[in-house]
């Protein structure tokens, strides 16, 4: 427990020694984050001002503890600061991953190189989650969105998710910007809603036998979007089996995996498929860039 009478120095000292015990990898910085969270100061001047009182030591302490228990630290302050925004984040939806970034980065070229090409052009984020990914496109592209030059998808199996997503779009301005559907992959492309000519999905790519270990935050996330069966590429497999049915000729589909799964991952796309990878920042295959045929 933080003493009520510690100051910022003295609390962060305690809640270190107590995350460090508790095995958490990266326990003062879990400190720091989680006080500047509970106190409402930046982590600069709490280290600036070791000697101040601290007036809220018993929600410091229970903030610690749910640290200590394994929580994410996103969850415990209510967003995680993802790609220069403030994603909102709960236990409705994955906690957005620096790797996801990448997702993005590869889907807005996408957009970009198509757009040149011609006069519009459908992208469709599957498993959105918290909608990180589609609310990255939407701020970049909101004049193409405005001109209709974009259309914009978003959907998600999971109804709390979707809600959790239009709250992140809302927050942003770009609520008007992103079509938000209850979907189970891409079945309702060429029914009600057309073909997609770029998607992204951040689909479940975990093992079952990692899920159940529930190391880390996996023991926090919802299960149905970590989830992905024995060797963890069930619900992908799935989606690259119907995706020629349902996404529009030479779609071009921008995938994130797990470690080591891009040689599985040749093996399940389409025929006549071309596939590439995009490493992620530590130089690992982590996304792949997949082109239907035309």
């Amino acid at each position: 427990m933080i003493a009520t009478s510690s100051s910022i120095g003295e609390a962060l000292t305690a809640a270190t020694r107590r995350l460090r015990e508790a095995g958490q990898p990266t326990p003062r910085l879990d400190a720091e984050l989680l006080l500047a969270h509970v106190t409402g100061r930046d982590r600069t001047w709490l280290l600036a001002h070791p000697e101040a009182g601290l007036e809220e030591g018993d929600a410091f302490s229970a903030a610690v503890e749910r640290r200590a228990s394994g929580e994410p630290v996103a969850y415990i302050r209510g967003f995680k600061e993802w790609r220069s925004l403030r994603i909102r984040t709960d236990a409705r939806a994955l906690i957005p991953r620096p790797e996801t970034e990448l997702v993005v980065e590869t889907a807005a070229t996408e957009i970009l190189s198509r757009l040149a090409r011609q006069p519009s052009t459908v992208a469709w984020d599957l498993a959105t989650g918290s909608g990180a990914i589609a609310l990255a496109l939407a701020l970049d592209f909101r004049r193409e969105l405005a001109d209709d030059r974009l259309r914009l998808i978003a959907s998600d199996i999971s109804t709390e998710a979707l809600a959790l997503a239009a709250e992140n779009l809302a927050e942003h301005g770009v609520e008007d910007g992103v079509e938000l559907v209850v979907a189970d992959l891409l079945a309702s492309a060429g029914d009600r809603l057309p073909r997609p000519d770029v998607v992204t999905a951040n689909l479940p790519y975990v093992s079952s036998a990692e899920v159940d270990a529930r190391f880390g935050s996996l023991g926090f996330e919802p299960r149905v979007a970590l989830d992905g069966g024995p060797d963890g590429l069930d619900v992908m497999s799935r989606f690259l089996a119907d995706v020629p049915l349902h996404a529009a000729p030479g779609a071009t589909l921008i995938l994130e995996l797990g470690v080591d799964q891009v040689a599985t991952m040749k093996q399940l796309a389409p025929i006549g498929a071309s596939m590439s990878v995009v490493p992620d920042f530590a130089g690992l295959d982590r996304v792949v860039r997949i082109e239907l045929p035309a």
